[in-house]
């Protein structure tokens, strides 16, 4: 992407770039003249999203347990017993 592309998508605030896109669709989405009202509906519909993620990644999990390829696998203490400290010289 050059210089002149990447200054129609992103937009500069105060400390970074951000997507001119995103930054719309929020705008378009959500009621910025109540942002108690905004944050409330947007940490709902993030709250979803998570529940949804971890919901697969359950399901995905139990998967690959049934078939036994690396299902429930945790490192053991014996391993870990063996680690040396940084900080130790």
């Amino acid at each position: 992407m050059s210089s002149a592309e990447a200054q129609l998508v992103y937009q500069r605030g105060s400390d970074f770039a951000e997507p001119i896109e995103a930054a719309e669709t929020f705008s378009r989405q959500f009621d910025l003249s109540q942002p108690d009202k905004a944050m409330d509906a947007y940490q709902k519909i993030m709250h979803q999203h998570t529940k949804q993620q971890f919901e697969m990644a359950n399901a995905s999990e139990r998967r690959r347990s049934k078939n036994g390829s690396m299902g429930g696998v945790s490192l053991s203490s014996e391993t870990s017993n063996g680690s040396v400290s940084s900080t130790s010289s």
